[in-house]
């Protein structure tokens, strides 16, 4: 198989996201960039120069509004939407739009065949108000993240000997369950608190926990934001997001942590 390298691989994950915005404005379903994509329009106008993926969210509703439309619409493209409950192989709580001409490679221990260069969808849920309900809500749902992690990754460099042996084991133990089982579970827990109800809202499925804390009303609106050089969607609360995750956004981190963070490699599917 032909690899694709830095540059065409960053093409194809623009190309993702433009049929993505598309695909949205047309459906009347609101999204923003986010994480390192939100920072390098914000920062750079397009790709933080050592990073090389794209990252979307979208409120549960306009989520779950995209979930059922997409693939239907898309059904005689190259585009495919993945998540756990379509995919029994894929093991996140949140979606990936997949180009399925291509085969992307990470380093887990359990791979999924149909997986290609994509962009991820992150969905927003509700929170609980009350702070020591939503602290209690943030302990539990990290502790199912922790043990959904083991389904698809044997080993962390993080853990010590005695973890690293539990891994191991529930690994081993768990082989042969489908690998969304603890996904679907983590999805729907989430999903119990009612966005609409909810004084603040989360990506709480994945990410960086209570820092991906926003005001419900850091989503009433939505605005332009170029990106290489084209006009994608933010929401309104977008500098308090970034405040959240980067703190002093605006400044370049460290020379020794500009460095590219995913371990995986892309290459052209054969037919």
């Amino acid at each position: 198989m032909k690899e694709i390298f830095s540059d065409e691989l960053k093409s194809l994950e623009l190309d993702i996201l433009q049929v993505f915005h598309d695909f949205c404005i047309k459906n009347d379903i609101n999204y923003s960039i986010c994480g390192g994509t939100l920072l390098g329009a914000v920062r750079h106008k397009g790709f933080i120069p050592w990073d090389d993926d794209i990252d979307v969210l979208m409120t549960v509703a306009d989520y779950e509004k995209f979930s059922v439309l997409f693939n239907k619409e898309q059904k005689n493209s190259c585009y495919r939407f993945i998540n756990c409950f379509n995919e029994k192989q894929y093991f996140q709580p949140f979606g990936k739009i997949v180009n399925t001409k291509t085969v992307l490679i990470e380093n887990y221990d359990r791979n999924v065949d149909c997986m290609g260069v994509y962009i991820d969808l992150f969905p927003v849920h509700g929170l609980p108000s009350d702070t020591k309900k939503r602290d209690f809500y943030w302990k539990k749902i990290f502790k199912l993240r922790n043990f959904n992690s083991v389904l698809y990754q044997r080993n962390l460099e993080s853990e010590g000997k005695i973890k690293h042996c539990v891994r191991n084991i529930l690994f081993f133990l768990l082989r042969f369950i489908p690998a969304n089982t603890f996904s679907k579970i983590i999805y729907s827990m989430a999903k119990k608190n009612d966005f609409q109800a909810s004084t603040f809202v989360a990506c709480s499925v994945f990410g960086y926990g209570k820092k991906e804390e926003l005001p419900k009303s850091s989503f009433n609106s939505y605005i332009d934001i170029t990106f290489e050089d084209r006009t994608f969607k933010a929401m309104c609360g977008y500098k308090t997001y970034l405040s959240n995750l980067y703190g002093a956004y605006m400044e370049l981190p460290p020379v020794e942590k500009q460095v590219r963070k995913h371990n995986f490699k892309a290459y052209w599917r054969e037919i």
